[in-house]
């Protein structure tokens, strides 16, 4: 007797091999979202040190010498250096303005013509020691 369609067994048989596929592709999935979630993210930090040196480039009068200041992300906003209203990539939530800043620290070689600058993101800065 030939009958049309599939036997139990079969089916079984698709069905554990869905699942073993689903097995193996799922975790490889969600570790591929999360390293894109944390390169975004530091995508985001990276965009925010590159806005603090342009803006260091056009203020230099108010670093320090020899000494550390920080410029918040709001001032940058303020001065265009960056949009308003960002979001952080992973979570989609808006930043706050005023608690993130990247420090600048100064230092002036021994002839003090040339300065070097070292940028770090903060984001638990509380609008200390500001660069003015």
């Amino acid at each position: 007797m030939n009958k049309n369609g599939f036997t139990l067994v079969e089916l079984l048989g698709v069905i554990i091999l869905l699942a073993v596929i689903a097995l193996i592709t799922i975790p490889t999935i969600s570790g591929a979202i999360k390293t894109g979630q944390e390169n975004a993210d530091q995508q985001f930090k990276d965009d925010v040190v590159l806005a603090a040196k342009n803006w260091t480039l056009d203020n230099k009068g108010k670093t320090k010498d020899n000494g550390s200041c920080n410029v918040t992300l709001e001032a940058m906003q303020n001065e265009g250096y960056i949009d308003k209203n960002v979001k952080i990539p992973s979570t989609k939530t808006e930043v706050d303005a005023n608690q993130i800043c990247v420090t600048i620290k100064a230092t002036s070689k021994e002839n003090r013509q040339k300065k070097t600058y070292t940028y770090s993101y903060d984001e638990g800065c509380m609008a200390a020691n500001i660069c003015s």
